[in-house]
This record gives C-alpha cells, sequence and structure tokens, in this order.
C-alpha cells in the first residue's frame, strides 16, 4: 500500500467522521523509515545495564463508606529515563512515569477521582485540546467509569470520579489514557499505570512470590532526541504500522538491571507500547514459567522457552534464580528486536538464599464457556480501505465515529461467537472492553481456551482469523472495542458495542 500524504489523510478522515472525529496535529520530529514505521532517536548507544529498574510507588488509599478512594492528578513532569540522558519531560498520572500502582481487593470498591492539570499545549502548540478520558483496561465496571472517549475530563482542573466494583477474577490491569485520535501520543508521553486486583482467598494458600519478589514490569519503547525529549512521529509509516521506538525502557527506565536474590520471583509483565510486539526469552535458556493471562491466573502453570506479548496484553511469570551462582546475570531479551530492542533489562543474581516456596502444580480451577450456547456468530472484517479518497483502518468498512450505530449489540447473560477476519499484512491485537473471552478457533482449527486463559486482548495475525467466545454480563450500555495497535485505534479502528437488558 502506498502511504497518502498525511494532511490529505487527516482532511479525508476529518470530513468522513464529522465534528465528533477530532484528530491531533502533531509536528514531524525525526525521520522514519518508509517502510518499518520506528522512529529513531538523535540519541543512539545508549549503555545498557547502567541503571536500576524503578518500581513504580504503590498509592494509599482513604477509606471512605467502605470505598478504598484515591485521587490522581493528570500533569507533566521530569523523569530521569537513562543515566547518559537529560531528564524527560512526560505527562503521568501524578507526574510521574510510569503511574503509581494502585492495589485493589476483590468485591471491595474503589473510587478514583481523576484530575486533568495537563498542559493546555506541548512541543510548540500543536497538540490539539482534546479532553483525555482513562480507561482501565481489563475492568468489568458501567459504562460511565469506562472511559469510553467521549467522557473527556475537562482542562484546567476538570475532573472525574470513577468507580470501579472489582467483581472478577483477580488479575493485572492497567490504567491509560483513552483519547479517541490522541492515545497514542498520550500514553507515549507517560499516561499509564498498573492496577493489581487481588483475591486472597485464592492467591494466599498458592503462596506465590510476594513483596519484594512480586515486581511489576512495564515494557515500553521510546525514541529520545538529543536533549532527552520523546520523539512522537506521526507520519505517513507510523500511521500504517504504528509508532515504534528504538530503545525499550522498563518501569521508565531504559534497559534496567535488577538485583535478585537465588529465588523464585513474580513478575507482573505489561506491554504498554504502542505497537511492539516482544517475544520475551531469558538468555541462558531457563524457561519462564507462566502462571496468569489478562484475565488472571492460568489452570496450571507453564514452562515456556519463549512468550510473545503484544501491546496491551499481560503475563504473569515467575523466573527461578534458585540455582544460579551469585555473579550470574541473565538478560531478558526480545527475540523479535535487533540491536538495541533485543535486549529488555538484566537480572543480576546478587546474594544467595535458601527458597521455602515452590511453584504450584495447579493455580485455580478453569471455568469453561459453553459453545453450545451461544446465540449468534458476529463477523468483523479488520482492513485498511480508502474512505473519501484517504486511507484508513476500519472495522466492517466503518471508521470510528461515536455517532454511527454499534457493530453489535448483545443481550446481557448471552454468549456470542465473535470471529475477527484480518486479510492485511499487519497483525491487530483486539481488545474489548467489559468482558474477558475465550479463543475457541483459530483459522478455523479449534483451540483448547484453557491454553490461552481469560484474555481481553488477542493478536488477530496477518492473514488469519481468529473467534473469541464471549459471555456479555455485568452491565448494559455502550462500549468501544478496537485494534490495540494505538495508531491503528486513533486512525481509526474502533467501533462500539451495546449491551441490551433482556427483554
Amino acid at each position: 500500500m502506498i502511504p497518502l500524504p498525511r494532511r490529505k489523510f487527516l482532511r479525508a478522515i476529518a470530513a468522513f467522521g464529522g465534528a465528533s472525529f477530532c484528530l491531533p496535529r502533531v509536528r514531524l520530529l525525526a525521520q522514519t523509515h518508509a517502510h518499518t514505521g520506528i522512529t529513531t532517536s538523535a540519541v543512539t548507544g545508549l549503555a545498557p545495564f547502567v541503571d536500576a529498574l524503578r518500581i513504580p510507588p504503590v498509592l494509599k488509599p482513604k477509606i471512605v463508606n467502605k470505598v478504598d478512594t484515591y485521587s490522581l492528578t493528570m500533569q507533566s513532569g521530569m523523569s530521569k529515563c537513562h543515566r547518559d540522558l537529560p531528564a524527560t519531560e512526560i505527562w503521568g498520572y501524578n507526574g510521574i512515569f510510569p503511574g503509581p500502582t494502585i492495589v485493589a481487593t476483590k468485591n471491595r470498591a474503589v473510587s478514583i477521582k481523576q484530575t486533568n492539570n495537563l498542559p493546555m499545549a506541548h512541543d510548540g502548540g500543536e497538540m490539539t485540546h482534546m479532553l483525555p478520558a482513562v480507561h482501565l483496561h481489563g475492568a468489568l465496571v458501567e459504562p460511565g467509569s469506562d472511559g469510553h472517549p467521549n467522557d473527556g475530563i475537562a482542562f484546567g482542573g476538570g475532573t472525574r470520579d470513577y468507580l470501579y466494583p472489582n467483581q472478577q477474577r483477580a488479575c493485572s490491569l492497567w490504567y491509560h489514557d483513552h483519547t479517541h485520535g490522541m492515545t497514542g501520543e498520550r500514553v507515549m508521553k507517560g499516561l499509564a499505570g498498573l492496577y493489581l486486583l487481588r483475591d486472597p482467598s485464592v492467591e494466599a494458600p498458592l503462596k506465590l512470590p510476594s513483596g519484594t519478589r512480586e515486581i511489576p514490569l512495564i515494557i515500553q519503547d521510546r525514541s529520545f532526541a538529543a536533549n532527552g525529549q520523546f520523539i512522537y512521529n506521526l507520519d505517513d509509516a507510523t500511521l500504517e504500522m504504528g509508532f515504534q521506538g528504538d530503545n525499550i525502557l522498563v518501569n521508565g527506565v531504559v534497559q534496567p538491571f535488577l538485583a535478585v536474590e537465588t529465588a523464585l520471583y513474580r513478575f507482573r509483565i505489561l506491554n504498554g507500547s504502542n505497537s511492539r510486539i516482544y517475544k520475551l526469552a531469558l538468555s541462558n535458556g531457563d524457561p519462564l514459567i507462566q502462571i496468569g493471562t489478562d484475565g488472571g491466573l492460568l489452570q496450571r502453570p507453564k514452562e515456556l522457552a519463549s512468550l510473545e506479548i503484544a501491546p496491551s496484553e499481560r503475563c504473569d511469570i515467575i523466573i527461578d534464580f534458585t540455582k544460579l551462582p551469585v555473579g550470574a546475570k541473565i538478560v531478558l531479551e526480545n527475540l523479535n528486536g535487533t540491536d538495541s530492542t533485543a535486549q529488555i533489562m538484566r537480572f543480576d543474581v546478587a546474594k544467595r538464599v535458601t527458597e521455602s516456596k515452590s511453584i504450584p502444580e495447579f493455580l485455580q480451577p478453569w471455568e469453561e464457556l459453553p459453545e453450545q450456547k451461544s446465540v449468534i456468530l458476529r463477523q468483523f472484517n479488520l482492513a485498511r480501505q480508502t474512505l473519501n479518497g484517504a486511507l484508513t483502518w476500519t472495522i466492517n468498512g466503518y471508521a470510528y465515529n461515536s455517532a454511527n450505530p454499534p457493530l453489535a449489540k448483545p443481550v446481557i447473560e448471552t454468549i456470542e461467537h465473535w470471529n475477527f477476519v484480518n486479510p492485511t499484512n499487519h497483525p491487530h491485537p483486539m481488545h474489548l472492553h467489559l468482558v474477558q473471552f475465550q479463543i475457541v478457533n483459530i483459522n478455523g482449527v479449534p483451540q483448547e481456551a484453557s491454553e490461552f486463559g481469560w484474555k481481553d486482548t488477542f493478536v488477530v495475525p496477518p492473514a488469519s482469523e481468529v473467534t473469541f467466545l464471549i459471555k456479555f454480563s455485568g452491565y448494559t450500555g455502550r462500549y468501544v472495542f478496537h485494534c490495540h495497535n494505538l495508531e491503528h485505534e486513533d486512525f481509526a479502528m474502533m467501533g462500539e458495542f451495546e449491551v441490551l437488558p433482556k427483554s
């Protein structure tokens, strides 16, 4: 496909979408490889493993009427991403990058007041004043707290209260900006953080690694200008491929190191990148022991030589350092990367201890959704096509517009098959708000859903199709579903579905 010039692309899409489809105006700050979509840094050759891993702070709530209550402020701040770089201006929750971690408990509600103190403009005033919304990714939540792109928070100190009942399986979620047309840039600027939902009745008997041996890893890619600032290059290649930087960060630090003991460690991993898909592996050939995915614990642990994780997917893994000698240095690699994107971080075995815990053989019972009770098979075609003279991303021929009718209207408490067909040459990590689903068919081949676990995001590979089995429970109302390649989402591979009450 030959990309259209950006100006013509934006004019045509704006004309197609009408007033409700707003688009950012972003200066091109760096050259982009025409066919890869990788934004190159003005700074190259940053030394790996010279900065320690930074652990985001865990917020403590105020308890109001038995609800854990938090206040977060979206604001600019400064963050040191590498020893040899000047501090980077970021947009973050409470002004830090990544945002603070929220730890919640199943069936105990959380309320978060989000305040918008973001600058009205940046980079010379070339960001439009679109209102940010906050989405808790993976949450079972009513529409008004879901972070719909239409539910933005006013600049200049506007606020919105989000209520999360936490009536779902324990799992790793994350909260991030969901401004349509600008999610890619605002997440890249730093508006993301982890939200860990615990269920003591399930997790405590398993005696999984905890405390200082349970560590969040938010993996993202970025590109840097010589002054240490992020580069976001929204040109034709990025609109097609999605943004990809040439430096890998973990918890906001370029290729950090982590000192570990000869023990079991649990890592709560989030791919918080805009479009990059990582293939994780350990440099010494030891396995990654996966115990969970987007929707919580698997039925049983899985030993994997490598593990692929797409944007917004989460994986819960254990790494066993017990047999390694003090002084060993093990690199978490990205087998999909090259040069500066091939290594993610390093584990330095610094102290010998005696490990008293072991990896459980069984984790949590698996609940199989009954396929025979599905009431409908819906087909969704993912495409890049010309609308009003411009190339754009579509679902079933529609570029997103909140004025469009819903693409599906499931009835609450019913089960449906959703089949996503991808004829393009790009992978599309498809995410559904509100629900967790099961993978039951790939390219016509039935799948064992328990092998994938509960999912809210799953990649539909190029020239492939994948069928999700979904039960629509909890709430009625309108929600969105979209590709989580953030530039595909912004331009405009997103649609709405409406959960209807029973008649």
